[in-house]
C-alpha cells in the first residue's frame, strides 16, 4: 500500500466529508418492486459526510444587514456592457463568462460580504446618469458611451472596497478567468485568521500557500488528481484534471460552501457563522449518493436508458424516501459537525501524518504489538477526531490496512 494517499475527491457534490465514530452499516434492500433492477441503499452513521446544502434550502435567522446601495445587479452590468444588443440571446453564455471571470468573481464576493459600502468618486450622480441614458437614442453612440460609463462606475464600486480591505491587489484585477489560484488567494486573505492553514498538502504543481489552504479546507472546485496535480492556472472544476472550459456549477458550490460551512458572516469584530434552519420539505443530502443499482453506486453522469429506468421504479423511490426520512432530522448535527471538520487538517501522507505523528504513535505501537480490535478502534477514533478524512479514507478497514502496511 502506498504511503501517500492523495485526496482525489474533495467535496464533489457535498459540502463536507466528515465522519462519526461508528462504521457504516450494511446495505439495506429497498422495498421490493416488480423490476429487473435491484435497488439497495445505506443509511450512514456519518450522515454529515453526505451533507448537500444551498442557501435556498434554509432560513437564515441572523441575516446580514447589507450596505445601502442602488439596485444595480449583474444582469444590469451585462446589458450595459453589451455593445451589440445581443445579450438577451446569449445571456447564458454571458452569465457563465462573467461568473467565472476575475471581475465577476470579485463582484460576487462583494455581494457575499454585503457590508462593505460601495465606492463612488466624489460628485457622482447616478440618478442623473440613469436619466441621461433613458433620454438617449437606443443603441446610439451616446447611449453606448453612457451605459459603459455606468457599468464601469458600478464595477469599480464593487472592486475598490475589496482592494481597500486587502482582499485583492489592483494589479491582480484584469479581464481574465478566475483561476483556482486567483480564487484561493482572495479567499485565503479573507479567512486565514479564522481558518488558518495547517500545512501538509504537498501538491505537485503549486507551492502557493493559499492554493494548498483551499485544498485543505475542501473548497468545491479544488479537486486533486491521483498524482497530486491540481492545475491551479485553470478554472474551478468539480472533477480532477486539466480543463480551460469554465463551468458555472463549481463557482456556485463554492459560494454555498463559504456561506454555510465557513464562518461567512462578516461583522465589525470578525467573521461568524450564519445561524440557519432547514426549510420544510428540504432534504440536506442527495439520496442518490447513497443508492446502488444492481450493486453499482448510482452514477449521475450515466445517462443510459437502464439507469434512467431504474430511477423511475418504486424501489428507487422508496429508497430515496427512507434516506430522506433518516437524514432530515439529523440536519442540525450534520451542519455542526461539517463546520467543525472544515477547520481540521487533512491526512496526506499516512506515514508522516499518522504512523510517525507524535499524537498517534503510542496507539499505533500498541496496535502493532497486539493487533487487538480495541487498539485499532482507539487509533481510528483518534485519527477521525484530529483530521477531516475523505469518504475513501474514512473506514476502519482502511485504517487497519494503513497500520498493517505503511512504514
Amino acid at each position: 500500500m502506498s504511503q501517500k494517499r492523495l485526496l482525489t475527491s474533495i467535496l464533489l457534490s457535498t459540502l463536507c466529508l466528515t465522519p462519526m465514530i461508528l462504521p457504516s452499516p450494511a446495505l439495506t434492500p429497498a422495498l421490493a418492486a416488480s423490476s429487473p433492477y435491484t435497488i439497495t441503499y445505506k443509511l450512514p452513521l456519518n450522515p454529515e459526510k453526505y451533507l448537500f446544502l444551498n442557501v435556498q434550502m434554509v432560513t437564515i435567522t441572523n441575516p446580514q444587514v447589507v450596505a445601502v446601495q442602488p439596485p444595480y445587479v449583474q444582469e444590469d452590468y451585462l446589458v450595459d456592457m453589451d455593445s451589440g444588443g445581443s445579450h438577451w440571446k446569449t445571456f447564458q453564455d454571458d452569465n457563465l463568462r462573467f461568473q467565472s471571470s476575475k471581475k465577476g468573481f470579485l463582484w460576487n464576493i462583494y455581494n457575499f460580504i454585503g457590508v462593505l459600502p460601495p465606492f463612488y468618486p466624489p460628485n457622482t450622480n447616478l440618478i442623473e446618469l440613469n436619466q441621461r441614458i433613458e433620454r438617449a437614442e437606443p443603441y446610439s453612440p451616446e447611449e453606448r458611451t453612457l451605459r459603459e460609463s455606468r457599468a464601469q462606475l458600478q464595477m469599480n464600486a464593487h472592486l475598490q472596497p475589496l482592494i481597500d480591505a486587502g482582499y485583492v491587489l489592483p494589479e491582480e484585477i484584469d479581464d481574465g478567468k478566475a483561476t483556482k489560484e486567483f480564487v484561493a488567494t482572495v479567499l485565503y486573505r479573507m479567512f486565514a485568521e479564522v481558518r488558518p492553514y495547517h500545512g501538509g498538502i504537498d501538491l505537485k504543481d503549486s507551492d502557493n500557500i493559499a492554493v494548498r489552504w483551499a485544498v485543505e479546507v475542501g473548497l468545491p472546485g479544488f479537486v486533486v488528481d491521483s498524482k497530486g496535480y491540481l492545475y491551479p492556472d485553470m478554472p474551478l472544476r468539480m472533477e480532477a484534471g486539466p480543463s480551460m472550459y469554465a463551468q458555472e456549477y463549481p463557482y456556485d458550490r463554492l459560494f454555498q460552501f463559504i456561506n454555510l460551512i465557513l464562518p461567512g458572516r462578516k461583522t465589525a469584530t470578525g467573521w461568524e457563522y450564519y445561524q440557519v434552519q432547514l426549510l420544510l420539505g428540504m432534504v440536506p443530502a442527495q439520496p442518490r449518493t447513497l443508492i446502488s443499482i444492481n450493486g453499482k453506486p448510482y452514477d449521475p453522469f450515466d445517462y443510459s436508458r437502464d439507469v434512467y429506468a431504474a430511477t423511475q421504479t418504486n424501489a428507487y423511490y422508496q429508497a430515496s424516501k427512507k434516506i430522506s426520512q433518516y437524514i432530515t432530522p439529523r440536519f442540525a448535527a450534520m451542519l455542526d459537525q461539517a463546520r467543525k471538520d472544515a477547520l481540521k487538517p487533512r491526512v496526506w501522507d499516512w506515514s508522516r501524518d499518522v504512523i510517525h505523528h507524535p499524537t498517534f504513535s503510542p496507539d499505533v505501537a500498541a496496535y502493532r504489538k497486539n493487533k487487538s480490535s480495541y487498539n485499532l478502534s482507539k487509533v481510528y477514533q483518534a485519527i477521525r477526531k484530529h483530521y477531516n478524512l475523505s469518504i475513501p479514507q474514512d473506514s476502519i478497514s482502511n485504517i487497519k490496512s494503513v497500520l498493517d502496511h505503511v512504514k
